[in-house]
């Protein structure tokens, strides 16, 4: 009798652990589609996706309205033989020879606006854009490596002071005068 309560008692032990473990298993596959949803009603323009169990989000907005601005004006003041180029990586633009040090400090910092010539897409020149807003420096306050290397590989470095009472014609001055653009010569 003894033996039967025993066998009787091990059985509904392995059965208990038989079920929770299948609670467990459907409760841990249920859980990411209910984030998931969760995330969708939170957020309705952003949309997640998981790849090799990473979560990724898209950007909903690519650049500051200040940034857009900008750019819009340096589209409308530029000759045809040049092209700018919103949130340049500088990994794009350079590439370590040898020692990897000083390229890991800087290899994920972005330019905020390039000059490239059009013809071979070679960067003539650098645009720093600021406003003296919070957590917003200048590009050499912000990493001096960044400058140098930028200045010993001959592209220029020129940073602009974005405000409310940003002075267009002044940019214009100053960055004609960084590409040598003749101003008598071009065209309004």
């Amino acid at each position: 009798m003894i033996v039967i309560i025993i066998i009787s008692v091990c059985i509904v032990v392995l059965l208990l652990g038989f079920l929770y473990k299948y609670y467990k298993k459907f409760k841990d596959n249920q859980l990411p589609k209910l984030k998931e949803k969760k995330v969708k009603k939170t957020k309705k323009k952003s949309k997640m996706v998981t790849v090799k169990n990473v979560n990724l989000t898209l950007v909903e907005n690519f650049m500051v309205r200040k940034e857009v601005l900008f750019w819009k004006y340096l589209n409308s003041i530029l000759p045809r033989n040049f092209l700018a180029i919103p949130r340049v990586a500088l990994n794009s633009l350079v590439l370590p020879d040898g020692d990897k040090t000083i390229y890991n400090l800087v290899v994920d910092k972005t330019l905020d606006f390039v000059i490239f010539e059009e013809k071979d897409m070679h960067p003539v020149l650098v645009i720093d854009i600021y406003d003296k807003s919070y957590n917003d420096e200048k590009l050499d306050e912000q990493d001096p490596y960044l400058i140098d290397i930028l200045k010993k590989l001959d592209i220029k470095v020129l940073q602009i002071l974005v405000s409310n009472n940003f002075n267009k014609d002044e940019a214009k001055q100053q960055i004609y005068k960084e590409l040598n653009i003749s101003t008598d010569k071009s065209i309004d």
